[in-house]
């Protein structure tokens, strides 16, 4: 149930995406629908809440106002229905996670089998996208709980826990480092790199092995997800550079090699529970962080 009204949940969503189109994919709502309560909510109000542009539209001076008062109407009406669902005994209505890529593999969804055992009835939004954006969403409320890697120390936002895991080159098994039992960064030099892009390497484990190894990798390719690195690696396109979780379910099925790395001084990857500093968890979701700390603690060093 929502209580926002439905031109406000709209217009929320035409900012978040920047055009009528993308909302419309994402609310599965025709996107003159969206159009129509859009206008009729600035003719309401009196004042235009989007620059119309060539390439899409722009939130103007009003429209940021209002979209700043929807999104605190947004977190209050999900703590309301939190509130509520704990009176009916059946937890908080939704868990809201913001998650690196690579934890919606396994681990995530193993975590959230044995929840559900317990809390049958709540749902739950997983998000994916890289740190910086993780903690963005905690701490604005987006997110209950965050999963990231190497995150910055940020105002708002608690770490609940922190694991290191290790890092080192992946391959595929007919690559010619296959048979190697561990690598130094020198080893991998004759062969083609495959490596995230600047956003994705920005604050990595990676960008800070380079930065002690000072060493500069020939990228084949640059990818701006997990997925894709994954892809080019296993099909023996080059060296990837990625910690064990990553590519968990490609050890288990012999697809991937993953390769410690001997050089001094390498990084280790440091996957982070965070949430809201200022903000007490209810009562479902301090069960389900919980369950993730222990999952954390759980992995293999």
């Amino acid at each position: 149930m929502h209580l926002l009204l439905p031109g406000l949940r709209y217009f929320e969503e035409v900012a978040r995406q920047g055009s009528l189109r993308k909302a419309a994919e994402r609310l599965h709502v025709a996107a003159s629908a969206i159009n129509r309560q859009i206008l009729k909510l600035e003719d309401e109000l009196g004042v235009p809440l989007f620059e119309r542009l060539p390439r899409g539209l722009r939130l103007s001076p009003a429209g940021e106002l209002i979209l700043h008062q929807v999104r605190q109407w947004q977190r209050d009406e999900r703590r309301l229905q939190e509130y509520l669902g704990e009176i009916r005994g059946t937890g908080c209505a939704e868990v809201r996670i913001a998650t690196v890529e690579s934890l919606t593999d396994q681990l995530l969804p193993r975590v959230l089998g044995g929840f559900r055992e317990r809390f049958p009835r709540v749902r739950f939004v997983v998000m994916t996208g890289l740190t910086d954006a993780i903690l963005e969403q905690v701490v604005t409320g987006d997110a209950d709980i965050g999963l990231c890697i190497n995150p910055a120390v940020t105002p708002r936002v608690r770490f609940i826990e922190q694991v290191e895991l290790e890092f080192g080159a992946v391959v595929a098994p007919s690559h010619p480092l296959a048979g190697h039992a561990a690598l130094r960064l020198r080893d991998c030099l004759p062969y083609p790199a495959i490596l995230p892009d600047s956003e994705m390497y920005h604050g990595s484990t990676l960008q800070q092995v380079l930065a002690r190894a000072d060493i500069a990798l020939e990228p084949l390719a640059s990818c701006n997800r997990i997925l894709t690195l994954k892809s080019l690696a296993r099909a023996g396109l080059g060296v990837a550079f990625l910690n064990r979780l990553d590519i968990a379910r490609e050890l288990i099925h012999g697809e991937l090699l993953f390769k410690p790395l001997l050089d001094r001084n390498i990084a280790k990857a440091r996957l982070t529970l965070c949430g809201h500093s200022d903000r007490a968890l209810p009562m479902a979701i301090a069960v389900l962080a919980e369950q993730l700390r222990e999952a954390m603690l759980a992995i293999e060093p």
